[in-house]
């Protein structure tokens, strides 16, 4: 679907009405930044007129998800035109595995410094392991992305905070078997609490861990929301997460009706935290 002059206007629209708060916070987000799967159908259609979009609502960042345009180099020359930074790009898992230098090559020419692997096949973590298996792998890719000049990250869902069998939880598994020098986190904050775990615990405690986030609101019903609406609490989120060192920060809303009126709603709340 196209974005047409009616989905602008209403996103502007939304972006208007809502009240600018000062900002007491305990942290400020110097950029905001859109995680572009929740406006994949519009890429797919109108790739350069939902860029556009995006850049005149007011977000400063992008984070690729599948759909990278016709052409990489007229993609980065629209990004550089629109004012727009792309500095994480997902890849998925066996594509970096078996395919790693073209992934990573795909990231520089969008000048990206992050490779993200977005999740795993239900297959690849049965047991616990597979997670190891899995942990090891993370390790030989984010080593060699730190040799190629960028920073690997896992993006989590909420199966990693699953139990396994033996009572242990996947994500504690990551977090102790991957090398800190070569494999990052991405923490999404939605996943995390659907998965019944407090998000802003683990920035806390794993502060050198986690250098990127993805901003996601819950509505009471569980299901995705706009920023502001539900039930996460943001102020602390935005605050533990720049004290442990996040660089970039991501909305996201995996499912909306109308997704550009969703994402001028969520800048539009996040403008308080500037």
């Amino acid at each position: 679907m196209t974005p047409t002059r009616r989905h602008v206007l209403t996103a502007f629209a939304a972006a208007a009405a809502a009240t600018k708060a000062t900002s007491a916070h305990g942290g400020s987000l110097q950029e905001i930044g859109l995680q572009l799967y929740t406006v994949r159908d519009l890429l797919s259609t109108d790739f350069e007129g939902t860029l556009r979009a995006i850049a005149r609502l007011g977000y400063q960042e992008v984070e690729f998800a599948g759909v990278l345009g016709p052409d990489l180099n007229q993609t980065r020359n629209l990004l550089v035109e629109l004012g727009l930074s792309a500095p994480s790009l997902h890849i998925d898992y066996n594509s970096l595995r078996k395919n790693t230098e073209a992934s990573f090559e795909t990231a520089t020419a969008l000048a990206a410094k992050f490779v993200v692997c977005p999740s795993l096949d239900q297959s690849e973590r049965q047991t616990i392991d597979d997670w190891k298996r899995v942990c090891e792998n993370l390790n030989s890719i984010g080593e060699l992305a730190t040799h190629a000049g960028l920073t690997f990250a896992y993006h989590n869902h909420n199966f990693e905070f699953s139990n396994l069998p033996d009572g242990v939880r996947p994500f504690d598994v990551l977090l102790a078997n991957t090398n800190d020098r070569f494999v990052k986190f991405e923490l999404d904050v939605y996943w995390a609490r659907k998965g019944n775990v407090d998000p802003v615990s683990y920035l806390k405690a794993d502060k050198s861990r986690f250098r990127l986030v993805h901003l996601k609101d819950m509505a009471i019903d569980g299901s995705f929301t706009e920023i502001g609406n539900g039930t996460l609490d943001f102020d602390e989120i935005i605050a533990a997460s720049i004290a442990a060192g996040v660089r970039h920060f991501f909305v996201e809303q995996d499912y909306s009706s109308d997704p550009m009126r969703s994402i001028a709603k969520s800048i539009s709340y996040l403008q308080r935290y500037r």
